[in-house]
């Protein structure tokens, strides 16, 4: 989240707020100067919205407003309305080639802007630093690019697909598992469990890092049974590796059993971790 300048729109920007929004106004553009948000100019309408589409007067309106190495604000008056009135397109115009410290300040300074405009009334906003992409197609390509569903994560992938098996199995979703999805694990993990399978350590905790999509150590201690009811987080997911002494028919046998403790379900394929006997 950026912080805020303190900058106040002027005495003259707050009382052209009032008069804009009611219908005669298409355009206007706002800038920063002597730490304050003023008015630099204002563009009448020429027709309906749909008008003005049809006769590319969005570009003859907005494009002028944009200088080539200063950023600004350009406010574009849609026809329909809510229960405020008149909804408006806000663009935030950024250029690549304008100074680092005006891009922040701009950045810094929007939501400023728009809470003394009067955020209800924004119906949507663009951010360009080229002037195609303000442009009437720049405008129309976000428009498409917002109606389209965003890709998933891998992570979020897996919990829609657990959530369509429940929803289709009428079962709980911890019960539910999906097959051949394979993370790396990392060096520290690899070295503990070679370590549990030599019975130099007895507890192997495991994470999964949802981001960088990697199994990572969280824990390799020498611990004996007891203790293990410790070891398990009551708010985070984890998969654990004990090795247990015990005897059989007068033999001495270590065995290393599996516990998995979930909040979400983690279906892994370790073919990268080295062999544990007794463990599957």
């Amino acid at each position: 989240m950026s912080h805020q300048t303190g900058i106040q729109g002027s005495a003259e920007l707050k009382a052209f707020f009032s008069k804009c929004k009611d219908g005669k106004i298409r355009a206007f553009k706002v800038a920063i100067k002597d730490e304050e948000l003023v008015l630099e100019k204002s563009c009448e309408s020429i027709g309906t919205w749909e008008q003005d589409i049809l006769y590319a007067n969005y570009d003859k309106l907005v494009l002028p407003l944009l200088e080539h190495q200063q950023p600004c604000y350009v406010f574009y008056r849609l026809d329909c309305q809510n229960e405020a009135g008149y909804e408006w397109l806000f663009i935030s115009w950024s250029p690549d080639n304008s100074a680092v410290r005006q891009k922040m300040l701009y950045a810094s300074t929007k939501a400023t802007l728009k809470k003394e405009f009067g955020g209800g009334q924004i119906k949507d906003e663009l951010f360009g630093t080229q002037r195609e992409d303000i442009s009437l197609k720049g405008y129309k390509k976000h428009v498409e690019s917002e109606k389209s569903p965003q890709p998933l994560s891998s992570s979020e992938v897996i919990l829609q697909q657990i959530r369509k098996d429940e929803a289709a199995g009428g079962i709980d979703a911890k019960h539910q598992t999906m097959q051949g999805v394979c993370f790396p694990v990392s060096d520290d993990l690899i070295n503990a469990l070679c370590d549990l399978k030599d019975r130099r350590i007895t507890y192997v905790q495991m994470s999964i890092d949802m981001d960088k999509e990697e199994i990572n150590l969280e824990e390799r201690l020498n611990i004996d049974v007891n203790s293990l009811a410790d070891r398990v987080p009551s708010d985070h997911a984890r998969y654990h590796l004990f090795c247990l002494p015990h005897s059989y028919e007068g033999d001495q046998l270590n065995s290393i059993g599996r516990l998995k403790t979930e909040s979400l379900v983690f279906t892994v394929a370790t073919r990268t971790s080295p062999s544990l006997p007794g463990c599957t």
